[in-house]
């Protein structure tokens, strides 16, 4: 199950944002999951494997970040963005933690009321549900072709390798992270061949970047700062006379691409994602543009 749950907060008095607050927002999710299954709490800190999860800082009505040095009054409306991966995961967030929500939450001593969450993405655009099984039939019932897919990054993203931080979005980079986190939790018989990295790295290209920009964030007073991109990217798979010996892997390919893609939207993209950064969602394309 895959879920991605907005939890709506009001602050109850005026608040200056000095800093983005994806870190005690992980915390005190961290904090909700240890109440009901401790064992499933510690083993969310374990760094062998990627998140199953993702946490925002706050966000707007069009769930992008609130800004450094925002004046929150206070009755404004803001979120909390949070995705699930797992079933254990998500079954314990949809049957005991978004149920016994708190009345009140407090973020570096800024208190805020809560009044409650949706799933719903009629409601607020980046809450939904979903399946591994629903993504994966949604995906191959199209019956157009395309090789393009546009994802929109709306909080800063970046990619850690070899030590040092990368905020580019490479194919090879936001492609490997997509699949990284799809075969560590979709079910076995639908886990992507292992040559995808390598198949992504050659075979897929970008075509249009718009609005892209840099962002720093620096997560708490001792912390060092983290530089990330955001924008829309457009990304283009190849055809098979353009890569090679990877031609014989591109049958199938755009149902992978565009499956990712998808996925992007629960798992988020890159590192960080547990504390705010790398969200990100599909772009639809259309004959007039992104729409």
């Amino acid at each position: 199950m895959l879920l991605s749950t907005l939890i709506s907060l009001t602050p109850t008095s005026d608040v200056l944002i000095l800093g983005p607050l994806g870190r005690p927002a992980q915390a005190w999710f961290l904090g909700q999951v240890r109440r009901y299954a401790s064992g499933l709490a510690e083993a969310l800190h374990s760094e062998s494997r990627p998140r199953e999860y993702t946490v925002s800082t706050l966000v707007d009505d069009h769930g992008l970040p609130i800004r450094l040095n925002t004046r929150l009054r206070a009755g404004q409306s803001c979120w909390l963005r949070i995705t699930t991966l797992t079933e254990q995961l998500s079954t314990l967030a949809l049957e005991k933690l978004f149920p016994n929500l708190p009345g009140r939450l407090e973020f570096y001593k800024m208190p805020f009321r809560v009044d409650g969450y949706t799933l719903n993405r009629f409601q607020h655009p980046w809450a939904s549900q979903s399946t591994y099984l629903e993504l994966s039939e949604t995906r191959q019932g199209r019956t157009e072709s395309s090789s393009q897919v546009r994802l929109e990054f709306a909080s800063p993203t970046t990619f850690r390798s070899s030590g040092v931080d990368i905020p580019l979005p490479e194919p090879s980079l936001v492609f490997r992270s997509l699949f990284e986190r799809w075969n560590a939790f979709a079910p076995e018989a639908m886990r992507i061949d292992p040559v995808w990295p390598s198949f992504a790295a050659n075979a897929i290209s970008i075509e249009d970047i718009t609005d892209l920009n840099t962002d720093s964030w620096v997560f708490t007073e001792h912390s060092r700062e983290e530089i990330g991109y955001t924008g829309a990217v457009q990304y283009h798979l190849l055809p098979k006379k353009k890569i090679g010996n990877f031609s014989t892997f591109r049958d199938g390919a755009e149902e992978v691409l565009h499956l990712l893609a998808c996925y992007a939207f629960y798992s988020g993209v890159g590192s960080h994602t547990s504390i705010g950064m790398g969200q990100a969602r599909p772009v639809v394309i259309s004959k007039d543009g992104p729409a």
